[in-house]
């Protein structure tokens, strides 16, 4: 597994887009891929598991307009099958990216270690599953923990419970509505998260389009998670706000242009930048021609490029004196030059 070997690191997240078909789920493999993704992640989930109530209704937008599904019928029919996961595996290896997975209970975490996957994903509505994070704490795996919905208190404590290390922890902003409006985005409390608890941070990205995403990498972002399906047009309750792959590509080359943008921290001129300043910077230079003995002024010197005699801040310092050769004009002053 190359994770966050390359930044920023991008997740393609297919998550239940497979619509309950594993053809769909190699499909979505092979196009993340082909768009540049870093790693695919798909939700390991029973139904059963996490849901009490089965008359629950949910309501979702698609290409053809609004669908309401029973919930619970909604996530049996989406669910990852266990049978699935070495076929899945095996596409992400032949396709060069990283199978990763939200994890929802035991099963799934021991499915996932099992095969031998050093990362696991917590979904945010499992910031609160204290069972489940007290068995991940005791793995030896690097946790991605989404903070949606989250109070300040419930991070505290989920950190506190999966008692990783820096290296193996990385907070994800994520705000848990499908999908994000522009004025709840709230790109500052990722910088927030990062600055509180000193650890590495990222973005789940539930808005439309690519903005946020490239936005998020400017403000520290070293990972990106934005939800991928194959076509908008199918019907399930993330396609509509997903990424295809024409827009998933633009994701990447924007999110990586982005993050090459971002350069180092030290204020100094690069070494490609110090070739240009001898270019563009003035220099102290002759502007008329100076005979020997003669004193110099404003009258005979000024500042002109490119940047091979003296620096402008010798220009007050040798007002007055006399130059020690005779100068022709436009030519570049030495320190040997004067009297």
């Amino acid at each position: 597994m190359n994770f966050l070997k390359k930044l920023p690191y991008i997740i393609a997240e297919i998550g239940v887009n497979h619509n309950g078909k594993i053809d769909n789920a190699i499909k979505s493999i092979n196009l993340a891929a082909k768009s540049g993704a870093n790693a695919v992640k798909f939700q390991l989930f029973k139904t059963d598991e996490f849901m009490s109530q089965k008359k629950l209704s949910y309501k979702y937008k698609t290409a053809k307009g609004f669908k309401t599904e029973n919930m619970y019928k909604m996530f049996k029919r989406l669910e990852f099958s266990n049978t699935w996961i070495k076929k899945i595996i095996t596409a992400c290896k032949k396709n060069n990216v990283d199978f990763l997975c939200s994890v929802a209970d035991k099963n799934s975490v021991d499915l996932v270690r099992k095969h031998k996957i050093k990362v696991l994903k917590l979904s945010s509505e499992d910031i609160i599953n204290y069972p489940l994070l007290k068995y991940i704490s005791k793995t030896n795996t690097k946790v991605i923990l989404s903070t949606g919905m989250a109070k300040i208190s419930e991070i505290d404590a989920a950190i506190k419970i999966l008692n990783k290390n820096k290296k193996d922890l990385f907070l994800l902003h994520c705000v848990s509505l499908y999908p994000t409006p522009d004025n709840e985005t709230n790109l500052l409390r990722m910088v927030e998260l990062k600055k509180k608890y000193k650890l590495n941070v990222g973005y789940s990205d539930h808005t439309k389009g690519i903005e946020a995403s490239i936005s998020a990498i400017a403000l520290g972002a070293k990972l990106i998670e934005k939800h991928f399906t194959i076509n908008k047009k199918m019907v399930g309750p993330d396609h509509l706000m997903s990424s295809n792959p024409k827009e998933f590509k633009l994701l990447i080359v924007s999110c990586k242009r982005a993050y090459t943008m971002l350069g180092e921290k030290e204020i100094k001129p690069s070494k490609t930048e110090m070739i240009m300043k001898n270019i563009y910077r003035r220099s102290i230079t002759s502007l008329s021609e100076i005979q020997k003995g003669e004193k110099l002024s404003l009258k005979n010197l000024g500042l002109k490029r490119p940047a091979h005699g003296l620096h402008p801040n010798h220009l007050q310092k040798i007002l007055g004196k006399k130059a020690k050769r005779k100068i022709l004009i436009d030519e570049k002053f030495k320190l040997s030059d004067i009297v």
